[in-house]
């Protein structure tokens, strides 16, 4: 008999499949509701509003993560916990569903160097990760708990927009793309209530996270 996923529950909540897919909520009004329905024609306007879709990625397939998966993301290093230590101060930076396993980074590193461009830059190109959204000062790796399997969805991302710039999943390049993964229980969406920061303490072993400075000499050309 197989084993179940930790985050099974999750997986099967529609409303972080469709933020795995990019849609978005406007996080300006209170309560995290649908952003309004910017349609001009008032006639034809949602008065419920509407998901505008950003970023995110083109689901292609279920994956299953478990101890032997070495996890890596990129994220702002503000964000770690204040005034503490180690893998205490990781620990909030491991709240995300958004993650790579251990090939595809080499393969980021790998076209960074191909290409002669910093490690950040070739990451915001092939994740589609604009300024705004993160700072990616930081790359943290971390394994996952021993007994512990996570599904997650994983494909290549989308075109992403913020702060006026523009990163663009190239669709006739597929050569190029990178997969990403969307781990759901993960995050801050409201769907999850408070629950993201303690399943990702009860998933991750937090004794293996680890920070690196992805500016470094050794990891750019």
């Amino acid at each position: 008999m197989s084993m179940a996923a930790a985050n099974e529950r999750w997986w099967a909540n529609s409303y972080l499949h469709m933020e795995a897919e990019g849609y978005q909520y406007d996080r300006r009004i209170s309560g995290w509701s649908k952003i309004p329905d910017p349609n001009p024609d008032p006639l034809k306007r949602n008065p419920r509003g509407v998901f505008a879709r950003n970023g995110g990625l083109m689901v292609k397939r279920r994956l299953t993560l478990a101890e032997d998966n070495v996890m890596y993301r990129f994220a702002a290093a503000r964000f770690g916990k204040k005034g503490a230590r180690g893998a205490e101060h990781l620990l909030p930076l491991l709240n995300s569903p958004w993650w790579m396993e251990e090939n595809r980074m080499f393969l980021l590193l790998s076209r960074a160097r191909q290409a002669g461009v910093g490690l950040v830059e070739m990451a915001r190109r092939q994740l589609a990760l604009p300024e705004e959204w993160t700072d990616a000062d930081v790359i943290v790796r971390v394994h996952i708990r021993p007994g512990i399997l996570l599904a997650a969805h994983a494909g290549p991302g989308l075109t992403a927009e913020g702060g006026g710039e523009r990163r663009i999943i190239a669709p006739e390049t597929p050569h190029l793309l990178i997969d990403q993964i969307y781990i759901p229980g993960l995050g801050r969406h409201p769907a999850l209530g408070s629950a993201g920061q303690s399943n990702a303490s009860a998933w991750f072993d937090a004794n293996t996270a680890v920070a690196f400075d992805p500016n470094i000499r050794g990891l750019n050309p």
